[in-house]
């Protein structure tokens, strides 16, 4: 098989050289396209192995992301709850001059 590069040099000139390889081959149509269809089953198979891949990364991801945002839920009720059972400014207010007036009547 003759193996045909172009070198191009320092002068902007361009020289072809030919390359025989020690093994002659000859190149039949049927191997052509055994060769093609090959190469078409392998690209095939590594983008459905990629396909699958991304897929179960994807999946993976959204059950990560529907955790968190569980517990994120979670965490607003709690935050809510802890708020709700908090004192308020007046009621706070109230219950230091109650003692307050409590203190001085003793």
């Amino acid at each position: 098989m003759a193996d045909t590069r172009t070198l191009s040099s320092s002068s902007s000139t361009t020289t072809t050289t030919n390359v025989n390889n020690s093994v002659p081959t000859t190149s039949s149509p049927s191997s052509d396209a055994d060769n093609i269809n090959g190469l078409t089953t392998y690209v095939n198979t590594i983008f459905h192995q990629m396909e699958e891949k991304f897929m179960a990364a994807s999946d993976q991801m959204m059950n990560r992301m529907n955790e968190l945002g569980k517990k994120i839920d979670s965490l607003e009720t709690n935050l809510g709850d802890i708020i709700s059972h908090l004192p308020t400014e007046e009621s706070s207010t109230q219950t230091n001059s109650s003692k307050q007036q409590n203190k001085s009547e003793k």
